[in-house]
């Protein structure tokens, strides 16, 4: 059974793989490296894509330029991670032609919500203010729904692509299911007592959620890195008295309050984490958090 099943997803594989040689690609585009990654995976060879959103862009900051319209002018769907992330939407939507689109993939994806005693230290001041967490992608089982949203957007716009699309996206679903395993299973070498993670913003709620953590923020959101001193000193006490072993800065924050907190409450500071996914690899990114938090965690 197992067999005839691989077997049909092959021959499905193939055709599509036919199909791209008969057919023109579609053009798109990306507003976010993760989104970039995922469409590959699903487009393959149909999709031809312009990386608006590129490895390593600070991306609560980021604003196309006019150049970056330009390059997009021919892509008849522009896909943006959503959620408020990307803030400039309805700007960037004012200046699209009546055949392009925007498809915010985190739309239909569940959320959660930063709560009120959290916003403070939410990843930026945009988000704060609007109390949605947009890093939804910390949670693997959301990158799958995410596969399976560009799956039909691209099998929509093309259909006679669509069965090379299901297959492609059936096989990267497969690896994400297999991920998500092997995140709980690391996760279970941590007994759940020190299942707590300590960051500088709230960007983790959805991994926390997923895999059962603890979430602590303790960074604000001042142009000065400054946080309330007895907001500092109730940061070290819960640190100290909780006995959590290490806490973990993020590439793309200052790393000086946190720092502290560690120096004085006694906690090790952690390899940077990678909160905001401005990164190449979705697989490579999630398995790199995971063995910092492990190994922090576990000392």
């Amino acid at each position: 059974m197992q067999f005839g099943y691989a077997m049909k997803i092959h021959s499905t594989f193939l055709l599509g793989l036919l199909l791209t040689h008969l057919s023109p690609a579609i053009d798109v585009a990306s507003l976010h490296p993760l989104i970039t990654d995922a469409l590959k995976q699903v487009g393959g060879e149909r999709v031809s894509i312009v990386e608006i959103g590129k490895p390593g862009m600070n991306v609560h900051e980021f604003q196309p330029r006019a150049a970056d319209l330009k390059k997009m002018a021919k892509a008849r769907l522009i896909f943006a991670s959503g959620k408020k992330l990307e803030p400039y939407l309805g700007d960037l939507e004012d200046s699209l032609n009546d055949n392009q689109v925007i498809i915010q993939v985190g739309k239909d994806i569940p959320s959660q919500k930063i709560s009120a005693k959290d916003e403070v230290y939410a990843c930026c001041p945009a988000h704060a203010e609007g109390g949605i967490d947009p890093h939804w992608w910390h949670n693997v089982r959301n990158m799958e729904r995410a596969i399976r949203i560009i799956e039909r957007k691209l099998a929509s716009a093309d259909p006679e692509g669509k069965s090379y699309y299901v297959a492609r996206s059936k096989i990267a679903t497969a690896k994400l299911r297999n991920l998500d395993k092997w995140v709980k299973t690391q996760v279970t070498r941590i007994p759940k007592t020190k299942r707590h993670l300590v960051t500088a913003h709230a960007a983790f709620g959805y991994f926390c959620k997923a895999y059962g953590f603890k979430a602590t923020f303790v960074q604000g959101l001042s142009a000065q890195g400054k946080i309330p001193v007895k907001q500092l000193a109730e940061s070290i006490k819960s640190i100290r008295d909780t006995g959590i072993p290490t806490v973990f800065p993020e590439q793309s924050a200052n790393p000086k309050i946190l720092a502290q907190i560690a120096m004085e409450s006694g906690a090790g500071m952690g390899r940077a984490l990678i909160a905001d996914g401005s990164v190449e690899n979705y697989e490579e990114m999630t398995r790199k958090n995971v063995n910092i938090i492990v190994a922090g965690l576990l000392k």
